[in-house]
C-alpha cells in the first residue's frame, strides 16, 4: 500500500467505490471473454485510466495549495509525493507541474484528461506549453495542441509546445536550445578482450537520423537471419562506419517538405508531419544539405491527405564532392581542422534564392558550422588568400564548445 508518513491510512471514504470495482476486475478472468471484447476492453480501461487521472491531478493541485505536504511532514508537495508514492527522483516536482498547469491555465486540457480523450503523457506535454510559451498565447495554443493530443502522441505534443516557442521567439528558442545541447555526449570506451562500451545522450535531430540509419542497416537479412534485433542493430553500428570511411558524404538527410493545394498558387507554408508550421532557421538547416521530396497535399483535420508526390535531388555530385575536398580539404571556417569526409556541402547562395548546386557557389562546413552559419552566428566571406573559395567566420560572439 502507498501510504504518506504522518496522516493515518483511510481518507474520507471516497475511493470505497472504485476500490470495490478494482477488486471485482481482479476477479476478471479475460480468458473468459471473446478476443474482440477482450481488446475493446483495453482501450476501456485505459481510457478510465486516464479519467483518474484527471482526479488524481485535481487533488494533487488543491493538496499543493492547502499546504497538505506540511501535514504529511514534508517540505513540499513534490517531496511528498517522490517519498509517498515510492518516485524516482523528479517525478513527484514533475507530477506538481502537471497538476498545477491544469488547474490554473488549462481547464479545457485538464477536460479533455477527465473525458477521457487524451493521455496524462499528453497533459503533462501540454503543461510544458505553461512554462514555454507567454501567457497571452496559451488561450489560442491550447486548442491547436489539443488538436495534436487527440491525433498523435505525447511526442507530437511536446514537438508541438517547442515549434511554437521557437517561431513566437526564435532568440529565445536559439539561447534555450544550446543550453539543451551542451548537454549532449557520446562515449565509446575499450573494455575488457577488446570489447568496446557505448553510453550517450544525443539531440533530437541526431537521435533520429541515427535511429533511421540503425532501422535501414539493421533490417533482417532474410527469413533465415537468426540475430536478434540488438544484434542486428550492433552490426549496423559497423556498416555505418564502413560507409562513412569509404567516403561517403556526410549530412545528407531526406526531407518532406508537404505543401497545402489550396496554397500553391499564394505565398504557400511549409509544414512538419505535425501540421505545425517550421520555424525559418529549422527549415533552412533541413533543407540545405538533403534529399527534397515534395509532397502535394490537402488539410485533413490536423493531418494531410497526399495529392502528389515528387522528388527533387539539391546535394553536390560525387565528382562536385571530389574538387570541394580538393579545394576546401575540411570545413571552411577559420581555424576548423575538420576533415572533409565530415562535413557538408553548403550553397553560399541559398538555391532557392536561385543560387546554383555549381563548384563556385558550393563551400565545405561541418555539421557544428554548418549550424551556426544557419543561425547566423557565422557567415561567408571569399577567402583573402584564395579569392576562388570562401570561409566562414563568426558574427557575433558564442560559446565555443557547447553552444550548438
Amino acid at each position: 500500500m502507498f501510504e504518506f508518513a504522518g496522516v493515518e491510512p483511510g481518507g474520507s471514504g471516497l475511493l470505497a467505490g472504485l476500490t470495490a470495482a478494482v477488486d471485482t476486475l481482479l476477479d476478471y478472468d479475460p480468458r473468459g471473454v471473446g478476443l474482440a471484447d477482450l481488446v475493446a476492453d483495453i482501450a476501456g480501461m485505459h481510457t478510465q485510466m486516464q479519467r483518474l487521472s484527471a482526479v488524481m491531478m485535481d487533488m494533487v493541485a488543491v493538496c499543493d495549495v492547502d499546504g497538505g505536504h506540511h501535514l504529511a511532514g514534508y517540505p513540499t508537495t513534490g517531496a511528498m509525493l517522490t517519498d509517498g508514492l515510492r518516485l524516482d527522483p523528479g517525478q513527484g516536482q514533475a507530477m506538481l507541474r502537471t497538476a498545477r498547469a491544469l488547474r490554473g491555465r488549462l481547464q479545457a486540457t485538464l477536460d479533455a484528461l477527465a473525458a477521457g480523450e487524451i493521455s496524462q503523457a499528453h497533459a503533462a506535454g501540454l503543461a510544458r506549453a505553461v512554462r514555454r510559451l507567454p501567457a497571452d498565447v496559451l488561450p489560442e495554443a491550447e486548442p491547436l495542441l489539443l488538436d495534436v493530443a487527440r491525433a498523435g502522441s505525447p511526442a507530437d505534443v511536446r514537438a508541438g509546445v517547442e515549434r511554437i516557442a521557437e517561431l513566437l521567439d526564435p532568440e529565445r528558442f536559439d539561447h534555450d536550445d544550446g543550453k539543451a545541447r551542451a548537454r549532449r555526449r557520446f562515449d565509446l570506451s575499450p573494455t575488457t578482450g577488446g570489447w568496446w562500451a557505448v553510453d550517450g545522450h544525443l539531440p533530437p535531430e541526431c537521435g533520429q537520423r541515427l535511429a533511421a540509419a540503425l532501422a535501414d542497416y539493421a533490417a533482417a537479412a532474410g527469413p533465415l537471419d537468426l540475430r536478434t534485433a540488438t544484434q542486428r542493430r550492433a552490426d549496423a553500428v559497423a556498416d555505418i562506419a564502413d560507409a562513412a570511411l569509404a567516403g561517403h558524404p556526410t549530412g545528407i538527410t531526406a526531407v518532406t517538405i508537404v505543401a497545402d493545394a489550396d496554397q500553391l498558387d499564394g505565398p504557400g507554408a511549409r509544414w512538419d508531419p505535425t501540421g505545425m508550421p517550421v520555424g525559418a532557421s529549422t527549415f533552412d538547416l533541413a533543407v540545405c544539405q538533403g534529399r527534397l521530396q515534395l509532397v502535394v497535399a490537402a488539410r485533413s483535420g490536423i493531418g494531410w491527405k497526399p495529392l502528389a508526390v515528387g522528388l527533387t535531388a539539391r546535394y553536390a555530385t560525387t565528382a562536385q564532392r571530389a574538387a570541394l575536398n580538393v579545394r576546401d580539404h575540411g570545413c571552411a571556417f577559420r581555424g576548423c581542422t575538420r576533415p572533409a569526409r565530415r562535413c557538408h556541402a553548403h550553397h553560399i547562395v541559398d538555391w532557392r534564392a536561385g543560387g546554383p548546386t555549381d563548384l563556385s557557389n558550393l563551400v565545405l562546413l561541418c555539421a557544428y558550422h554548418h549550424r551556426m552559419v544557419h543561425l547566423g552566428r557565422a557567415h561567408l566571406i571569399p577567402d583573402p588568400d584564395s579569392p576562388a573559395r570562401h570561409i566562414a567566420v563568426p558574427t557575433r560572439r558564442h560559446i565555443p564548445a557547447a553552444a550548438a
